[in-house]
């Protein structure tokens, strides 16, 4: 608990901030001579608890909490906004899945399991009309939902970094952020932690750069470097490519070489200096602005500055690409195309359907950044419960949902379903389906090496001859059960009539049952299936 005098302190550090973003440098009235910058005499920042208090303050004063008061945003108003963009695209809409393929695509979204057979049956029998709504809110409360977003998020963080491994721990960021998203976290408070940790040094132990600490992985991921903070910052949590504009003005969008490095001025912890373009030796010194033109007091310390662009980017109503980024990302991943490409939401890049996701985000935006909200709303719509198929054009998208690989931390779930926990291959299979996250579906690509790792991998073929389910197959006397069974418990459905007459052929043809059985199994995980989203 902070003393009185501290807080009142604060209190002026939150009214001084709020005051910065809510009146643009621009506003200065002209013929007037510039007021002199007053004396900053206010407490560090030292601790995340300190900077969550003051950040926490600015939150309150968000006009937006007023607004949300008044407003409603449902699955059914978003499927109607959607079904009037698509126009005449609205026709070939696809069908709604079944409950089977319903509980399978939700549990892998939501938790990167497959459900249980019982699970599959028990929700197949239940007549209720909101199951479907109720299973949504029984996976966000369960603990994998956190974990399965918890390894997605590290991934994105971590997939470029070229920090030294010794020097991070994108463990501890993925158990900080599944605490996160598990206990309910606003996408603002995670984001916030993110970007205003100051990991430190201990010089008495080798290697440690404060990595036990899980959000300071996201510096770390970027070595601590301005520039790098500066287009990380900018690509994961608004969206914009702003990279290449480190060297030159960017080529596509509007934005130019000095906004970059004004931004990487924030991060810098003495005077920042931007390179001349051709000739690196020469150096002008840069003040911090953000992209939208907010200034911070310029007698602000690093670790308050840090603080003061994550309000920036979390709290200023014109800063649409905060809520915008996060939405476009989830609805990227649930239903296979994004409104933009991720990482490309600058002011000139194509969108599709731009109401839509302006409505998805201001309301995120109106219910203080709850991730599960956007869950929510998009899982119980019709558009995230079409049949998949995929889409020639782009008025043809979201008309259904688009076939998607499946990560590699979804895979490794499914086959420790089958044979059980082993570190060695989740390990090969981590590697082998490795795949950029923030890249589209349709630019994934399958490889040889995955192929080959579930076909011939020696360790897996006798794991999975060995597994407990085996030995639960070939204990099954009737072969139509042990067909039932199989597919409940490798691909989460029931077979369908061709494909459940084609194996008992198989089994009454065979002249070793159990030896029948491996075979099966064998040629259910390797279909396609197995490892992707129907």
């Amino acid at each position: 608990m902070l003393k009185r005098r501290s807080s009142s302190q604060w209190i002026i550090l939150a009214a001084l901030i709020c005051l910065i973003i809510s009146v643009p440098s621009s506003a200065a009235p002209k013929k007037r001579a510039a007021p002199k910058t007053p004396p900053l005499n206010l407490p560090p920042l030292k601790t995340q608890e300190q900077k969550m208090q003051l950040l926490g303050y600015i939150r309150q004063t968000m006009p937006t909490r007023r607004i949300a008061q008044r407003i409603n945003f449902s699955s059914a108003d978003l499927d109607q906004a959607l079904e009037q963009e698509l126009g005449p695209a609205a026709q070939t809409l696809a069908q709604t899945i079944d409950d089977e393929t319903f509980i399978r695509r939700v549990s892998l979204d939501l938790t990167g399991q497959l459900p249980a057979p019982e699970k599959i049956e028990d929700f197949i029998k239940d007549q209720s009309r909101g199951k479907r709504s109720d299973l949504i809110d029984e996976l966000l409360e369960s603990p994998a939902y956190g974990r399965k977003w918890a390894r997605y998020w590290t991934s994105v963080i971590f997939y470029e970094s070229e920090a030294n491994r010794r020097r991070v721990d994108p463990q501890a960021l993925e158990d900080w952020l599944a605490e996160q998203f598990n206990k309910g976290a606003p996408w603002d408070y995670i984001t916030v932690m993110l970007i205003s940790a100051t990991p430190e040094r201990n010089k008495a132990v080798r290697n440690d750069y404060g990595q036990d600490f899980g959000p300071n992985n996201f510096v770390l991921a970027c070595e601590n470097k301005s520039t790098e903070l500066a287009s990380q910052t900018a690509r994961i949590f608004m969206g914009i490519s702003i990279k290449c504009a480190e060297c030159h003005d960017h080529p596509f969008d509007n934005w130019k070489r000095e906004q970059f490095h004004e931004l990487a001025a924030f991060f810098h912890p003495y005077t920042y200096k931007m390179p001349d373009q051709t000739d690196p030796k020469i150096q002008t010194v840069v003040q911090p602005r953000f992209l939208l033109g907010e200034k911070p007091h310029e007698k602000m310390k690093a670790d308050a500055r840090r603080v003061s662009i994550a309000a920036y980017l979390a709290y200023n109503p014109k800063n649409y690409w905060f809520a915008r980024a996060y939405v476009n990302r989830i609805w990227s991943e649930l239903i296979g195309d994004g409104f933009y490409d991720v990482d490309s939401l600058g002011p000139d890049s194509e969108v599709i359907h731009k109401p839509v996701v302006n409505r998805i985000a201001a309301n995120f935006r109106y219910k203080d950044f709850d991730p599960k909200w956007v869950f929510r709303l998009i899982m119980n719509s019709k558009v995230y419960q079409r049949e998949m198929r995929t889409s020639n054009s782009a008025a043809e998208l979201f008309t259904a949902v688009r076939p998607s690989r499946l990560r590699p931390d979804v895979i490794a779930n499914s086959v420790e379903n089958l044979i059980g926990e082993d570190q060695s291959i989740r390990k090969e299979i981590m590697q082998a389906f490795d795949m950029n996250p923030s890249l589209p579906q349709d630019a994934l690509e399958g490889s040889i090496q995955q192929a080959l790792l579930l076909m011939n991998n020696q360790e897996l073929q006798t794991r999975l001859s060995q597994s407990e389910l085996k030995q639960q197959l070939i204990k099954i006397s009737s072969d139509t059960e042990l067909v039932d069974s199989l597919y409940l418990n490798v691909l989460a459905r029931h077979a369908t009539p061709s494909e459940r007459e084609r194996n008992l052929s198989y089994l009454r043809d065979s002249e070793k049952r159990e030896e029948a059985v491996d075979d099966l199994l064998w040629v259910l995980l390797n279909s396609t299936e197995f490892r992707t989203k129907r």
